[in-house]
């Protein structure tokens, strides 16, 4: 799931994590993750992830990361994902600017009209 999220920032929001940790000295770690695995997988099997923030704050977002073969879920992860000064341990405000990409992946109470990453 860590590549999910990985992915995310890298593609969706223009913000690798060698930036991140690197350059902007910012960490991203997980409070109060939550996860079930309604099924099992194997060994060879390919998941599809669908990525959807539930709700964003100053300095963290909830996020939502289910991964499925085909129709069947077989992994639904929730979590919330808090932006911190690596040095100080301190949280820190998101960007201006990933605040604003961030808002296009919250999930809408209409599901049509709700935006993920895949």
């Amino acid at each position: 799931m860590h590549n999910v999220i990985e992915n995310w920032l890298d593609e969706a929001l223009d913000w690798p994590m060698s930036q991140v940790q690197g350059s902007d000295n910012l960490s991203l770690p997980f409070v109060n993750v939550s996860a079930e695995f309604p099924a099992p997988s194997r060994l060879g099997d390919r998941l599809t992830w669908r990525l959807s923030v539930r709700e964003i704050r100053r300095s963290s977002m909830w996020l939502e990361i289910v991964g499925t073969t085909g129709a069947e879920t077989r992994v639904s992860m929730t979590g919330t994902l808090v932006l911190t000064e690596s040095i100080a341990l301190r949280t820190r405000r998101w960007p201006d600017a990933i605040h604003e990409r961030v808002k296009d992946y919250l999930v809408a109470s209409d599901p049509a009209a709700e935006k993920v990453a895949e």
